[in-house]
């Protein structure tokens, strides 16, 4: 302590303690993060009520907004596109994929010769299915079958025979033919095969001017189409189709060439295989066999050799004819793919389906394309 005086007045006074002396504020960084600490100690509770406001208050405002929006109709109508396929089906007559309209049209057969005047023929190489047998005198004749291929014009039509009628009813299909003897004509009938004889229906038919009778008689897909609409033919043929199987090309085929000895010079057979196609081109009379209508060679995707019981008569009427074992049964070869199938053949009605029958009594199955029917006379030569 320590006195003054002033104006004769006496007063005591203290002198500051340096020891007490409070200490001036710091400007340091230190000190101001130490300031914000007190300062968040003393006001956390309202520092997290205004937080919460700040992010909860948007999040509430967009959940009122949504939730007041109009609720659109969702239609229960909906459908999903997919890629869509071609929509083909097995030809019942091939096996070939198709379309199914084609595939629901009726079968049509048609006799056509093959006499040398009769020669290059037309449609022969668009027949899913041809039968070639022997007629009078060694010559040969074809009863062919058509569905998805409908050639321009098919000929030389010719007249019928028993077994024809046979053939005809195992693929249920409507025949067009000239006439026939009179044993053929007399089962027709009765077997109900589906007749289209041109000398009952001449209007759709037609006589080619560049050859000459007999060898000149035509029709055409068109006009059988229309006949069988009138006839009342033109549903679909029901009938057992053949088995399949999956091609096999052969780079060393077994049993390349075929070789059919029918009768006299002129109506040599010869198939060769051709590993491009997977099938044979057909020669004939030691020539190409040309389709007048494509004026190419024939190719035969199937060849089957049917050894068959053959005689000679006469019709009812003197008729000379040639008398096949149809139904009945017989040796069979079938050639796909190069190679060589032995078996068995057998018809056990005229509207059966002949059977094709491996050693082991299994169907032998074709390739998917046409089929050519060699019709053998069991005492006539194959070599393969």
């Amino acid at each position: 302590m320590k006195d003054i005086q002033i104006d004769g007045d006496r007063f005591e006074t203290s002198t500051p303690d340096p020891a007490n002396k409070k200490p001036k504020p710091d400007s340091s960084s230190e000190g101001r993060f130490g300031r914000f600490k007190n300062w968040l100690k003393t006001h956390h509770t309202r520092i997290i009520l205004g937080l919460g406001v700040f992010v909860v208050a948007p999040v509430a405002v967009w959940a009122y907004l949504e939730s007041t929006k109009p609720v659109e109709q969702v239609s229960q109508d909906v459908h999903v596109k997919k890629a869509v396929k071609p929509q083909t089906e097995a030809s019942p007559l091939t096996g070939v994929q198709v379309d199914p309209a084609l595939a629901a049209r009726p079968i049509t057969a048609a006799v056509i010769e093959n006499h040398t005047d009769a020669r290059p023929q037309s449609g022969l190489s668009e027949a899913g299915v041809v039968y070639e047998a022997l007629a009078e005198g060694g010559i040969t004749r074809f009863e062919a079958f058509y569905l998805e291929n409908r050639p321009k014009e098919l000929g030389p039509i010719r007249s019928v025979r028993t077994y024809f009628v046979d053939w005809a009813l195992e693929f249920n299909a409507p025949l067009a033919h000239a006439g026939g003897n009179a044993d053929a004509l007399d089962i027709i009938g009765p077997l109900g095969m589906k007749d289209m004889n041109e000398f009952v229906n001449g209007g759709y038919f037609y006589r080619s001017k560049d050859r000459f009778a007999p060898h000149n008689l035509y029709t055409s897909s068109d006009q059988l189409d229309s006949l069988e609409a009138r006839l009342g033919y033109n549903k679909p043929s029901s009938f057992k189709a053949s088995p399949r199987k999956k091609d096999t090309k052969s780079a060393q085929p077994a049993h390349p060439d075929i070789n059919i000895n029918y009768s006299y010079n002129g109506y040599q057979v010869e198939y060769k295989y051709n590993a491009d196609c997977n099938c044979y081109d057909r020669f004939l009379a030691g020539a190409p066999h040309i389709d007048r209508n494509t004026g190419k060679q024939i190719q035969v995707k199937n060849v089957v050799v049917q050894y068959m019981p053959t005689s000679y008569g006469t019709t009812r009427i003197g008729e000379q004819t040639v008398i096949m074992g149809t139904p009945g049964s017989g040796k069979a070869i079938v050639f796909t793919d190069g190679g060589a199938v032995e078996g068995t053949w057998s018809k056990a009605a005229h509207g059966e389906r002949t059977k094709l029958l491996d050693a082991a009594g299994k169907d032998i199955p074709l390739n998917a394309g046409n089929t050519w029917y060699s019709i053998v006379p069991t005492d006539k030569t194959v070599s393969y």
